[in-house]
């Protein structure tokens, strides 16, 4: 937990509407794969998000970066990053074998949108979950999806921070618990977030 402007209560109460947040993420993950997910709340607080070491060691492997971004009375986006071997498995598990067992472009895009559907699904929870914790108007916008070298990673989150103004960060993952995944799902806020978070909070 990272602290600055805000109260110790503040964060308390920031914390709660997190685990709720992505508690339900799980849940959604949970249903629409069949397999039991546990969400980890890693850190949170103010300031930019960090540099994650797991993306530096997975190197040249490639990711599955989905970005959401979403503006209002609060702006920022939300990140949902899956390695590539971590959707295989994903898709193994879930889709026929007739899809899995093929390597050709349109079951590739089948691929890739069931894992894009969840994804995006987690990303508008969570905007209403902010919409309805502040009490202020969130629209997102239409996801955009990215994949990369892992070991590029970061220097992408390093400007994203720019691009968002981040005030306010989120790093959590997603975490299978028989199925070996770990997908992150990361948060970027601007400082509107801290500033009406203590406008409409008691601390």
């Amino acid at each position: 937990m990272s602290r600055g402007n805000l109260s110790e209560v503040h964060l308390e109460i920031i914390e709660e509407m997190i685990s709720e947040s992505i508690r339900k993420a799980a849940q959604s993950m949970e249903q629409m794969l069949r397999i039991r997910v546990s969400p980890e709340l890693i850190q949170f607080g103010e300031g930019q998000l960090k540099s994650i070491r797991e993306f530096d060691d997975l190197g040249r492997f490639k990711v599955n970066l989905m970005k959401v971004a979403f503006h209002g009375e609060i702006n920022g986006a939300f990140y949902f990053v899956i390695n590539n071997h971590e959707m295989d498995l994903i898709n193994s598990v879930c889709l026929p074998d007739d899809i899995t067992g093929s390597r050709n472009s349109h079951t590739k895009m089948m691929k890739h949108d069931f894992m894009s559907e969840i994804e995006n699904l987690i990303a508008n929870m969570s905007i209403a979950a902010l919409s309805e914790f502040l009490g202020v108007e969130v629209i997102g916008d239409v996801p955009i999806v990215r994949n990369m070298k892992g070991e590029l990673v970061n220097a992408y989150l390093e400007n994203e921070n720019e691009i968002n103004q981040t005030a306010f960060f989120v790093n959590s993952t997603l975490n299978g618990t028989v199925v070996n995944i770990a997908p992150h799902f990361l948060w970027m806020i601007d400082e509107h977030f801290v500033r009406i978070t203590k406008l409409n909070t008691v601390a």
